[in-house]
């Protein structure tokens, strides 16, 4: 059934009373009955929570807390918001940087004040057309029925529906996150044979940058900032290439133009800030750093990162005080954050060690340490480096090893792991014995894996999921392990019949998948697989 505008469900988010009872009245004008308004970004979220709505007029400002840029953020990575769901920005301001920051998240549209009703309901009736169409797609994906979202992408494109090109890019989107390269690829061709777009061809960037081809990679993104100059994501992703080859000068020389034309996005900001801090260019990191924490504030991809990495460069330039500051307050920003707390732990016991402050860098390190196996596996990788690097400053080589061992087991097909592990071993002047470590974790988890998958070819399913699950018991957060093991697990039930403890097992196991990788491909086969075995959930 066609949505018309009249059957919309709207939310008006604004902080002004005024602005939010006009633009109510333009939209009840139009014969919308379901209208909803937020007075907050906070208060906008909480809506968004509890509703689903087929639009949302939202102000770029809404007075203190997260900005329109900021909620529309946190809906997309939240899924309150789908697909189909129109957003529309308001604004009366103009600045180059906000334009830019609210252009970067993708709204629907970007309306300037002042508005008039015949403007918008002609606007918003053009949207809501062109986005209903991805009514069905928007179902698929909310059950994570990728597969299904994909063919229903395809049912649209060969009705010929209006707006092919939205369609075109969710479906490329939904390949890319299943982890179907080739596919994606085919489809990026076909796209930018008829027309160039520069999404499709950072597309094609980003199955080199998967496939590991970094150098090629590379040249695609800088062929799209030759072509489309602010095209921002290109320049995230050739900042990346350039740090897997190696060649963090350029990465921070990217990511300094990109925050130019940009500077209002926290993950570039901290990418800037990380990469001038490796390349000891401490006054770019440190200028990031703050420039991350302050427009960060509100945001939803704020992380102790940027707090941690300012105290690291203010205890290099000899400010252990300003550090400890920092730090102080990143506690008071992440009160009851488990793994912000390991993170400032590492930093703080770093900068108590460069004080000569050893039996209060152990300390702390050591309550870090309860922190972590109170955490029970569930830290992740930045967090574990983080120790491991303050571990060896402290002179425990042996527990820092334990636990980069630990890390690169649990991740060992993970190339990105690999390489933080290999810079942290770099740094220190241990690069041999980092790529050595690495090769033998990753070579015993490969025999492991390889030996359950022989014994299951070979009939003996049993002994295979045996082998896994003693691999799981020591590697709980090793994705591919988890899978195999599901997999034999599902095969079992197959041969044998029913059985709703087995089941049961292979649920934890996708439950455990679905949350170290959602869009993990075999996690959506075999969920498909058991629900068929089992007769649903």
């Amino acid at each position: 059934m066609t949505l018309t505008l009249r059957k919309a469900s709207v939310l008006v988010i604004d902080d002004f009373q005024g602005m939010r009872t006009m633009l109510r009245d333009f939209v009840r004008s139009m014969g919308v009955t379901t209208i909803d308004t937020a007075t907050s970004g906070r208060d906008a979220i909480a809506q968004l929570s509890a509703n689903r709505y087929d639009i949302v007029i939202c102000d770029y400002n809404l007075g203190p807390g997260p900005n329109g840029q900021q909620v529309l953020e946190e809906a997309r990575l939240k899924n309150l918001i789908g697909v189909a769901t129109v957003w529309a920005m308001v604004t009366a301001e103009k600045t180059p940087e906000m334009v830019m920051g609210a252009a970067e998240v993708r709204p629907d549209d970007y309306l300037l004040k002042p508005i008039s009703q015949v403007v918008l309901e002609s606007r918003l009736s053009k949207l809501i057309a062109r986005k209903h169409v991805l009514a069905p797609i928007e179902s698929a994906i909310k059950a994570m029925r990728y597969a299904d979202a994909i063919a229903q992408c395809d049912v649209q494109l060969k009705a010929k529906v209006p707006y092919p090109h939205e369609i075109l890019r969710v479906k490329s989107e939904l390949l890319l996150g299943m982890g179907e390269y080739a596919t994606a690829g085919t489809l990026f061709q076909s796209i930018l044979a008829t027309r160039d777009v520069p999404w499709a061809q950072t597309g094609i960037g980003k199955i080199h940058f998967q496939a590991r081809q970094f150098a090629q990679a590379r040249e695609v993104f800088q062929q799209v900032l030759r072509e489309h100059t602010v095209y921002m994501e290109a320049s995230d992703w050739l900042a990346k290439a350039c740090t897997r080859l190696g060649d963090t000068a350029e990465a921070e020389q990217v990511l300094l133009e990109a925050v130019k034309i940009s500077p209002n996005s926290p993950t570039r900001q901290k990418m800037l800030g990380d990469t001038a801090y490796r390349n000891g260019s401490l006054d770019v990191a440190q200028n990031a750093f703050e420039k991350t924490i302050k427009i960060g504030e509100f945001s939803p991809y704020k992380a102790p990162g940027a707090y941690t990495g300012l105290a690291h460069v203010l205890a290099d330039r000899n400010e252990p005080y300003e550090a400890l500051k920092t730090l102080a307050l990143s506690k008071q920003e992440f009160k009851y954050n488990t793994e912000a707390a390991i993170q400032t732990a590492a930093a703080e016991s770093a900068v108590y060690h460069q004080m000569g402050q050893v039996d209060r860098a152990e300390a702390v390190m050591a309550d870090a340490q309860k922190l972590m196996e109170k955490a029970a596996g569930r830290v992740s990788v930045e967090a574990a480096i983080a120790i491991a690097k303050t571990l060896f400053a402290l002179g425990q080589k042996d527990k820092a090893c334990t636990l980069l061992q630990e890390v690169v087991r649990n991740n060992h097909e993970n190339l990105e792991v690999a390489e933080s592990v290999e810079w942290l071993f770099k740094d220190l002047g241990m690069h041999a014995e980092g790529q050595a470590l690495i090769a033998q974790s990753s070579g015993e988890v490969v025999a492991i894996n390889n030996q359950g998958v022989t014994l299951a070819k070979g009939g003996d399913l049993l002994g295979g999921a045996n082998l896994l699950r003693g691999a799981s018991a020591k590697m709980p957060n090793n994705e591919v392990i988890l899978i195999n093991l599901c997999g034999l697990l599902i095969g079992m039930l197959s041969k044998e019949g029913r059985d709703h403890r087995i089941a049961g097992e292979a649920r934890e196991l996708l439950d455990r998948v679905r949350l170290i990788n959602p869009s993990n491909k075999n996690y959506h086969i075999y969920t498909a697989a058991l629900n068929r075995i089992m007769g649903g959930r």
